[in-house]
């Protein structure tokens, strides 16, 4: 497979409304590799091998050659797809920046589960 020939796939959790308000961010963005956001809800019609619950654990991305990415690492893969965002996401790949990504995403993540709660009751 040639690069040029990479897509990802963004399993979002589709009751989660930071988490499509991020997935229409990213449809909006300018991109290097197509990146499509797809509803965890909807995975199995688009036959993603991955049962819900994982893909509602953690953000996770799958690419067009096989790779899955999880947490930390698929937020990079993700932001290293987008135009505005590459460098960044080569800064949060080194070891000297990965563990502020990690702690970022975490707290991303964290407001997710926080405002989906906060909202389902």
């Amino acid at each position: 497979m040639e690069p040029r020939d990479l897509t990802l796939t963004v399993w979002f959790d589709g009751d989660c409304g930071l988490c499509t308000r991020v997935a229409r961010w990213l449809d909006a963005q300018p991109k290097f590799v197509p990146v499509h956001c797809i509803a965890a809800q909807h995975a199995d019609a688009h036959g993603c091998p991955i049962d819900l619950k994982s893909l509602l654990a953690q953000i996770t991305v799958t690419a067009s050659d096989g790779a899955v990415y999880r947490g930390t690492t698929a937020w990079i893969t993700v932001l290293w797809a987008l135009r505005g965002w590459r460098r960044w996401a080569l800064r949060f790949a080194t070891p000297r920046w990965r563990p502020f990504a990690e702690k970022l995403f975490a707290g991303i993540a964290g407001v997710a589960a926080w405002t989906k709660r906060r909202r389902a009751g």
